[in-house]
């Protein structure tokens, strides 16, 4: 007689089969996605294009025109005034062809969309509902022929395709698989609408556009990946269940996976023994909750816990044995006790949030380039481990959006200028100004202050200023550099005051420090005017 640890290893291993048995069908589902979203680009893009070329007006315009919520509110005026009053002008608006094209125009995208999201579907479950098949008949065989030497004069019991396709109909959490693929195509289908609509009402350009669809069609493959997954998971366990029945089997162990990814509810249930005919998909029977990987073994009478079962270190990633009897609980209180207390809760969030920190990953090299962490890997060891290391890139990033012309070294000289307690809006490379139009305010710097600087000398200072700040609610942008400041008064168009290097003291002195500090490291430098 097998022991009990043999069937909790096939019952992995052939949970393990039917999810790699389902890596194919995530790589075309994947590239139906990607071939959709690069159809859906070109579609949108001929249909704009054509606008602007039957209508012959600009880029711009024909964005204006085509806001549907905007013409429909328009045109229904229009309409009622022409009603009531016989207003010809609203006449000639509602008959001027601009104003049809507006909606037209929108439909016709939105119509593109939806043709494309059918085919979309229809590709999807069709290729999701054959690995369905397979799953489900390769578990229902495959428990048969591990169980069947151990349950002699059981006989095999033939698989009716009937039964196989009622699987694929059940419902799971209220909905099966094809409803669920159609309802994420409905998804995508009104958010990609709304995007567009929203688009073309903020002026945005075809290629944003198209931008942002791509984003969400990315979204719509991570929902059909997950569904797939989940489905398979569950005609792995529901045929192990049917071939349960068909050899008599009475009771079944719940197994959840020993690693850092299972839930506190998957855990909890591990090791547990059910009745066969008392099995409740989402109470004690997989899959639990979308992307689920737990399974069931027989129970088999004489059968006694021996061995060991396969569990995951979540700091090294690598797997290892533990007693075939160590439950889930015992598990992590073992991991917490030799790590820490956090150590899985972290290794929990690295798996969770990895689509997030990965389009996360994504923004920051767009905005920091050789600067953002090198791999997800990266980003998630400065995120989860090394706050300072986070917080700075983050820092970094948002000064990059603000200042798209900054490098590294401007940010740290800003970083250095906020840690001095400097007040105001840092610009490195400096905020662009005229200084030929710049008027001179030499009863202040002169007489009252006695700077003695002149209109030239001022404006040099300007010329050579590594650092603008702007204050005073924009009113001021005060200009350094390591001769002299100008401060002038935006408003106004003129330099308020201005002094030498030799006269810095105070705010004016910690900034002239920190300018020398990074003169070497070749700073931005732009000439703020002529």
């Amino acid at each position: 007689m097998k022991s009990d640890e043999y069937w909790v290893f096939r019952s992995l291993q052939r949970e393990a089969e039917a999810h790699d048995g389902t890596a194919d069908t995530l790589k075309r589902l994947a590239a139906m996605y990607g071939d959709a979203d690069k159809e859906l680009v070109k579609m949108i893009d001929r249909i704009f294009q054509n606008f602007r070329k039957y209508t012959g007006i600009s880029e711009q315009e024909a964005r204006e025109l085509m806001s549907v919520q905007e013409t429909a509110e328009l045109l229904a005026e229009l309409r009622k005034r022409y009603e009531e009053t016989g207003d010809a002008a609203a006449l000639a608006k509602l008959n001027a062809p601009a104003y049809g094209y507006r909606i037209s125009r929108l439909q016709a995208v939105r119509r593109a969309i939806e043709a494309e999201l059918d085919k979309l579907a229809a590709q999807e479950e069709k290729a999701g509902s054959r690995q369905l098949v397979k799953a489900y008949d390769d578990s229902y065989y495959k428990t048969m022929y591990d169980a069947l030497p151990e349950l002699p004069g059981t006989p095999v019991v033939p698989l009716s395709q009937e039964v196989v396709q009622q699987a694929i109909q059940n419902p799971w959490k209220g909905e099966n698989y094809s409803s669920r693929v159609w309802k994420n195509r409905d998804v995508l289908a009104s958010e990609g609408g709304k995007m567009i609509d929203a688009g073309v009402t903020a002026g945005k350009s075809i290629q944003q556009m198209t931008a942002e669809l791509s984003d969400l069609m990315d979204v719509g493959s991570y929902v059909a990946a997950r569904l797939i997954r989940t489905e398979v998971n569950r005609m792995h366990n529901d045929a192990a269940l049917e071939s349960y029945k068909a050899m008599g089997v009475k009771e079944y162990t719940y197994l959840a996976t020993l690693d850092a990814r299972t839930c506190a509810v998957c855990g909890a249930l591990d090791l547990k023994v059910f009745k066969v005919a008392e099995a409740k998909t989402g109470v004690n029977f997989p899959p639990m909750h979308p992307n689920d990987r737990c399974t069931i073994a027989p129970v088999i009478p004489g059968t006694e816990p021996d061995g060991e079962r396969t569990a995951r270190n979540p700091e090294t990633g690598k797997n290892y044995t533990v007693p075939a009897d160590m439950t889930y609980e015992k598990w992590r209180k073992d991991i917490s006790e030799k790590y820490g207390a956090d150590s899985l809760e972290t290794a929990q969030k690295k798996y969770w949030n990895r689509k997030a920190d990965t389009a996360q990953l994504k923004n920051l090299r767009k905005a920091l380039g050789k600067d953002a962490p090198k791999d997800l890997a990266e980003l998630q060891q400065w995120k989860y481990n090394e706050p300072e290391k986070w917080n700075r890139a983050k820092a970094f990033y948002k000064y990059r959006l603000e200042n798209p012309d900054a490098d590294r070294k401007a940010f740290d000289m800003a970083s250095e200028l906020k840690g001095l307690g400097i007040k105001g809006n840092i610009h490195i490379p400096v905020k662009a100004i005229d200084i030929t139009k710049l008027g001179f305010d030499n009863g202040h710097i002169n007489r009252e202050r006695e700077h003695n600087v002149t209109d030239e000398e001022a404006k040099e200072f300007i010329k050579q200023a590594r650092i603008s700040i702007t204050r005073w609610q924009g009113q001021y942008e005060n200009y350094y550099s390591e001769i002299g400041a100008a401060y002038v008064n935006v408003q106004g168009n003129y330099i308020r005051t201005a002094y030498s290097a030799e006269q810095f003291k105070g705010e004016p002195k910690k900034i002239c420090e920190v300018i020398k500090k990074y003169a070497e490291g070749n700073v931005p430098h732009s000439k703020p005017g002529n």
